[in-house]
């Protein structure tokens, strides 16, 4: 079945792993990496909810409560968690950035299963603002203010390269899913080899507009 995804982007997914019915409205949204759902009804585990899922839950202590799409309660700690409506700053959006370090680079990836480079900034900013950005590279050129003088990055800023973008974290370094390196790596645009071959195909930065954070 062709399905059309929150950002706007179309897909395929196998009908046998779809239902056509209108979920209740999220409560509450992963703020680590990933998460392990605990079966409430005994031992083990029912799956992994991975950074910025959204669902319905209910609190108990320092447990939130969940209907699992096999029909099982499950339930995660409170403290892997935000309130869905939560949300944050550009020192959260590198601090959750850094934590991703590692992740390995996955084409067409979204999630921390498996990034690529637009996949990447385009989770962080929906995770830290709400805000879905363009999936690709190239359309997220067009997010925001460009910003040309190299010295004028603020922190939380999109560099884009050609068929590459990357989140500028301050001291001339981006954290961004890079297919060369395999993963989810901090690279240095000075004093790094690969970094200064980056910084040589530079074409702009990109501040996202509406965010009081940027402005």
């Amino acid at each position: 079945m062709r399905v059309r995804g929150p950002d706007g982007y179309l897909g395929w997914v196998k009908e046998p792993q779809i239902c056509a019915e209108t979920p209740p409205p999220p409560s509450w949204k992963v703020r680590v990496p990933w998460v392990q759902v605990r079966n409430a009804r005994g031992r083990g585990f029912l799956g992994i909810l991975p950074l910025d899922a959204l669902f319905a839950g209910e609190e108990k202590g320092q447990r939130v409560f969940l209907h699992w799409p096999r029909g099982e309660t499950g339930w995660v700690p409170k403290k892997a968690l935000h309130s869905s409506d939560w949300k944050g700053s550009a020192e959260d959006l590198v601090h959750i950035a850094q934590e991703l370090v590692g992740v390995p680079y996955l084409w067409g990836g979204t999630t921390p299963f498996g990034f690529d480079c637009s996949g990447f900034v385009q989770r962080l900013f929906h995770f830290v603002f709400n805000v879905w950005l363009p999936r690709d590279s190239h359309d997220q050129r067009e997010a925001g203010q460009k910003i040309m003088d190299f010295s004028e990055l603020r922190a939380g800023d999109i560099l884009c390269f050609p068929g590459h973008t990357a989140l500028y974290v301050g001291q001339k370094s981006v954290i961004h899913a890079s297919a060369r390196l395999g993963s989810v790596a901090v690279t240095n645009l000075e004093n790094e080899p690969y970094g200064q071959e980056l910084r040589g195909k530079l074409l702009f930065g990109v501040r996202v507009k509406g965010l009081r954070e940027f402005e």
